[in-house]
């Protein structure tokens, strides 16, 4: 009988401890792994020395922000989760999804896998989201007990105040797990490139800022429960007007295919009744200089990017090089000196990862690892059981960071 007692008073106290812990996940969006390095960061400085921070953090193909916001929150690649793009054709709806477009942003249906917050609210653990990608959606039916419709009028001031006054909020009202956006210096860098001085100003004034937030974090009565998590969707490279690959300039029935994308890479596919041109198109996109081509059934695995949606051609640039068509450089003329979106494996691809708080080690420096990996941890750090589907599981594995974790939780 004492031993049956035992049994469930241990497993009620680690339940109570379990539910004493708080996440706050804060993201910069395109902050580049190697700025710390060459920029005077303190802030984030001492939270390296404070817990752990990554070589870098490597997204999933395509390296871009709504697939990589996704996957850091479900665990899953982009093929998974069908977040492929900022922007992509939709072949089950015959729809398309864009990040522009705020009804289908918030549409559930285009969303799968199970995003962190839909995890944490099944099981009742409170979330909140200030403009994480993914959170206006109610998706499998659920939205986090606290969010935000995107808009980037709001100042990163006003949005740090409203994190730390949802972590004052009564015990019963108060998230457990809080994910906040930021859309700095991603914005400043493809505008500007990774070297102009404004670049190096918007890293330092992402510093101060987090130097605001840890300040007001501090003050929490609940500070020594927590544990802080920064990271980064990719990082950046520098493109030039020099480096675009205009397609109309290889391919000779552009009008017979339908495009998707511009940037780092497109996925083609040719329009019904019009088969018969593929040889000669194969042909064709053979010759495009300074990019790679893949037919859907030879894509990598390792881009675990294949699914329903996918092109029957994936063309994606070298480093720095710039896809677009004639109609597209007329629609949008090319104004951008940084951009992303490419191979994964590329270090200037690399964002930031850094741990630190109650159940985090001190002072740990690890190598780069795939940014699926985060989910896990979560579920971990909050004693959630991590979602289990058949066809959309997440492919991120606790193992990969079970070493930044304090052995004795």
């Amino acid at each position: 009988m004492w031993q049956l007692i035992l049994c469930i008073f241990i497993f009620f106290s680690v339940r109570i401890f379990a539910n004493d812990t708080y996440i706050l996940m804060v993201s910069f969006d395109g902050f580049k792994y190697n700025y710390t390095n060459q920029i005077v960061t303190p802030n984030f400085d001492q939270v390296a020395e404070k817990g752990v921070k990554a070589d870098g953090l490597i997204p999933v193909f395509p390296s871009l922000t709504f697939p990589n916001h996704y996957s850091i929150a479900t665990g899953a690649y982009a093929g998974t989760h069908n977040i492929t793009g900022n922007s992509f054709y939709d072949k089950q709806y015959g729809e398309k999804y864009s990040l522009y477009d705020r009804n289908k942003v918030r549409d559930p249906k285009f969303y799968k896998a199970e995003p962190i917050w839909v995890t944490a609210e099944r099981q009742d653990v409170l979330s909140a989201s200030y403009f994480w990608v993914g959170t206006e959606a109610p998706v499998k039916g659920y939205s986090p007990s606290i969010f935000k419709y995107y808009d980037d009028s709001v100042p990163f001031i006003s949005r740090v105040d409203s994190v730390i006054s949802w972590f004052q909020l009564p015990e019963k009202k108060r998230p457990r797990l809080v994910m906040l956006y930021f859309s700095e210096p991603d914005h400043t860098a493809h505008k500007v490139g990774t070297s102009h001085q404004d670049i190096k100003t918007k890293v330092i004034e992402m510093d101060i800022l987090l130097g605001y937030l840890m300040k007001n974090l501090e003050k929490l009565e609940i500070y020594n429960k927590m544990n802080i998590l920064l990271v980064s969707d990719h990082g950046m490279v520098d493109v030039s007007p020099e480096r675009v690959i205009i397609l109309d300039n290889f391919i000779s029935r552009i009008d017979d295919l339908n495009i998707n994308g511009r940037g780092a890479h497109i996925q083609i596919d040719i329009k019904k009744g019009n088969k018969q041109y593929r040889k000669k198109l194969q042909s064709e996109l053979k010759k495009i200089t300074h990019c790679q081509l893949w037919k859907k059934d030879e894509i990598p695995e390792r881009f675990h990017f294949k699914n329903k949606n996918t092109g029957e051609y994936l063309l994606l640039a070298d480093e720095g090089w710039y896809i677009a068509t004639k109609s597209s450089m007329v629609e949008k003329p090319f104004s951008l000196i940084g951009m992303h979106g490419y191979d994964p494996k590329l270090l200037n691809m690399h964002g930031i990862f850094y741990a630190f708080g109650s159940h985090i080690r001190k002072g740990l420096e690890i190598p780069a690892f795939e940014n699926i990996h985060i989910y896990p941890l979560i579920c971990h750090l909050l004693d959630l059981s991590p979602y289990h589907g058949k066809e959309d599981a997440p492919q991120g594995d606790i193992k990969v960071l079970e070493k930044i974790l304090i052995k004795d939780r």
